[in-house]
């Protein structure tokens, strides 16, 4: 243009598209290297934010870490919920209970997340993200139990059937083959899926009615 220079004005977002953009710049470096990957100053040039703009929304980096497994908490329970209702004539998809659990928390990374915060000191004060599996399997093990003519089972037993799901599946994705080489197993692929499917033969025995 003649001497003049051109002004480019950069469309301004909502703090709610912010904040989104923010979580998914945040996800894909947490997907890629970790926690460690996971820095204020790096995420805001993914989206072409300053600094103190990602403090203004999170607070800290630490903010922004409780943001992003809140973040996870929500989508995980959403999948869950997608995938109950997919569950036919009672008989719950263990198998791919599993391997949805092995994509949130070994492959998007949120296991070594969790971890992360609960070492830095930060609690989340939230919970009941699993409360819809656990009303799924405590219908089926009702049914199950009335069947072969026994008492319904307390619900306490299923939230800590529930418990031991989630807690076999955390400590897999953290701990795989360190804890199959602890039991004198080679480490490896076999292992682990060898382990995970034992576990589901287990689980699975936990939510018959006893014979």
């Amino acid at each position: 243009m003649s001497g003049r220079m051109m002004v480019v004005r950069r469309s301004r977002r909502s703090a709610d598209e912010a904040k989104a953009e923010i979580l998914k710049a945040a996800e894909r470096r947490l997907k890629d290297g970790g926690p460690e990957a996971v820095r204020v100053q790096l995420v805001a040039r993914d989206v072409g934010l300053t600094d103190a703009a990602v403090h203004h929304h999170f607070g800290s980096r630490e903010g922004l870490m409780a943001a992003l497994l809140r973040h996870c908490a929500r989508d995980l329970r959403a999948t869950l919920q997608s995938d109950i209702a997919g569950w036919r004539g009672g008989v719950p998809d263990l198998a791919r209970l599993a391997d949805l659990f092995a994509d949130f928390y070994e492959r998007r990374g949120y296991a070594r997340l969790a971890l992360w915060l609960s070492l830095t000191g930060v609690r989340d004060k939230g919970g009941g993200i699993l409360n819809d599996l656990v009303d799924a399997l405590h219908a089926i093990r009702v049914a199950r139990f009335q069947q072969a003519g026994l008492r319904a089972p307390e619900r306490a037993d299923t939230q800590y059937l529930t418990a031991l799901i989630h807690t076999t599946a955390l400590g897999d994705a953290l701990l795989g083959d360190a804890m199959t080489r602890s039991a004198g197993l080679s480490p490896g692929t076999a292992a682990r899926v060898g382990f995970r499917r034992f576990a589901i033969q287990v689980f699975e025995r936990l939510l018959d009615a006893p014979r």
